[in-house]
């Protein structure tokens, strides 16, 4: 008896409200330091997909922000944390959120390969460091899927087909937008997660006319 009642306890705390706003929040702002900390930001060399690296990396950082911010209006449609919030109050954090990453785009600092010892940036971090945050922000970002997951299961329509069961009924089904939206855009999101972690584990500052010191 004991144990079922820690084990209920603790099911309530992982699926709580306050939880879910946690995880998000801290998730959010991994995201502007993993945006800051991504080295192709800061060259200009025409090397990603023909365009300017900065900018391509301008440009996935905002697909990546536009699905994250549409998990905060999800989100608050779903398991609002207050009920004395004013309409819309999310519309200046997705303002902001989009001004944070267009200044760190215009102002960081730009590098090349002059044939130096050209140490990297003391603000960027290593190779390894910046693999461990990308699987911080994959587990974190599981962890608040599993709960969007676990909360379709409680509005799961009455049909004995798997694909309903598991696919279309999972986050309250397709009339409920935000709720079916949220959960699903979540694999975006992991999908995101990992392709960011096989970029890090194979970065080479050469490809980008980095110095080789960056390598590291």
């Amino acid at each position: 008896m004991l144990v079922e009642y820690i084990l209920d306890i603790l099911g309530q705390f992982y699926m709580s409200t306050e939880l879910k706003w946690f995880i998000y929040i801290i998730v959010l702002i991994l995201n502007f330091i993993a945006y800051y900390q991504n080295p192709v930001l800061r060259t200009d060399i025409p090397k990603c997909f023909g365009m300017s690296c900065r900018w391509f990396s301008f440009i996935t950082g905002i697909g990546a922000m536009c699905i994250y911010l549409f998990g905060l209006v999800g989100l608050w449609y779903v398991a609002p944390f207050s009920s004395n919030m004013p309409d819309y109050w999310y519309i200046p954090v997705i303002i902001l959120s989009y001004a944070i990453i267009i200044q760190m785009t215009i102002s960081v600092r730009m590098y090349t390969d002059n044939g130096t010892l050209n140490p990297p940036p003391s603000d960027l971090w290593g190779i390894r460091d910046r693999i461990r945050l990308y699987t911080l922000i994959l587990v974190l970002d599981t962890i608040f899927f599993h709960q969007m997951y676990l909360d379709g299961g409680q509005t799961l329509m009455k049909t004995h087909r798997v694909w309903d069961k598991y696919i279309i009924s999972r986050f309250g089904s397709i009339t409920n937008f935000y709720s079916f939206a949220l959960g699903w855009f979540g694999v975006v999101g992991l999908t995101f997660d990992l392709l960011s972690i096989k970029f890090i584990a194979d970065f080479d500052a050469c490809d980008y006319n980095l110095p080789k010191s960056w390598n590291y």
